[in-house]
């Protein structure tokens, strides 16, 4: 009985986790292609979301499995020749118990070792790319706003920086506003400062108080936008990004730079502890209520019904 479990809980497992997969996975698509990074990223950030997703599927996958291969049993006639060879429902119960325990061990795994690590990379990884200044500013026939005050359009950009056809406008000194354009321009970008080199371009500079528009030909302008990179702040680390041992010392994490109160990091404790019972008590919730039922060549709908409703209120209140 219990192999025959392993099948459908693989099954369900691999169903539901494709579901929540794609659905946690569509909104990194879009942070991956504005930053122009390549499919490895994409398939590393994949990776990375997968424990948070199989934490969520596999006491679920479990009290499916549950149901369905004791409800398969009851309809081949397995379980009536198992409980008339005399074993009792404990018994029969007891593979379902191993099974249980089995998915739990994976589900403590999976909560205590790898979403932490997972999370704090998933964390990092995303921060890096919203803070690739570069990489955000080369998103070709896109008005950007990368500061308040100043616009940039690019016709044509390759990913080391270089620009065909560039225009530039900065309203951040109100009362003079100035135009750039350029044929070429090339961002140059160290650890500190950021800068975009303008080649065989115009300046146009209007003055509002004397209503007159001065234009400027240059053969090579520097822009300063060092001021988007001083914008950048250190990454506030989310609760389930810590560990158990970490989660019962908030003292410890509010020390380290924690921004969120005592009760948020015990509380994270509390479900990281208490979650992986859940692949424990699904399934012998399901056993126990299968097997209290008389056997009906009709089936088990309104039972299947009862046990399922019995495991979402148990769910809700965990």
């Amino acid at each position: 009985m219990f192999l025959q479990l392993l099948g459908p809980f693989g099954f369900f497992t691999l169903a539901l986790a494709g579901i929540l997969w794609l659905a946690q996975v569509l909104p990194l698509i879009e942070l991956v292609i504005d930053n122009g990074r390549a499919g490895a990223i994409f398939l590393e950030f994949s990776a990375l979301i997968l424990p948070n997703v199989l934490i969520i599927v596999f006491p679920f996958a479990a009290f499916i499995a549950t149901i369905y291969t004791i409800n398969r049993m009851f309809g081949d006639s397995e379980m009536v020749v198992v409980m008339s060879a005399g074993l009792s429902p404990l018994k029969i119960a007891k593979p379902v118990a191993v099974f249980g325990l089995f998915v739990m061990v994976l589900m403590y795994i999976l909560v205590f070792v790898l979403q932490p690590i997972a999370n704090t990379r998933l964390g990092d990884k995303t921060e890096a790319l919203k803070q690739d200044t570069l990489a955000t500013l080369l998103l070709e026939k896109q008005f950007m706003h990368p500061m308040p005050g100043v616009t940039i359009y690019l016709r044509e950009s390759s990913t080391i920086g270089e620009i065909s056809g560039l225009f530039l406008h900065d309203q951040r000194d109100i009362d003079n506003p100035t135009t750039y354009s350029a044929h070429n321009a090339l961002f140059l970008q160290d650890e500190n400062e950021l800068r975009l080199v303008m080649s065989e371009g115009d300046m146009q500079r209007y003055d509002v108080e004397t209503n007159t528009l001065s234009t400027v030909e240059f053969d090579q302008f520097v822009f300063d936008l060092t001021e988007i990179m001083n914008d950048t702040r250190a990454r506030n680390r989310r609760p389930i990004e810590y560990t158990v041992s970490e989660l019962l010392h908030p003292r410890r994490i509010i020390r380290r730079g924690g921004r969120r109160g005592f009760a948020v990091y015990f509380a994270e404790a509390h479900n990281k502890i208490s979650l992986p019972l859940l692949a424990f008590v699904l399934p012998m919730i399901a056993v126990a209520l299968m097997l209290s039922a008389k056997y009906k060549r009709s089936g088990f709908g309104i039972r299947i019904t009862i046990v399922s409703a019995v495991g979402l209120l148990a769910v809700a209140l965990t």
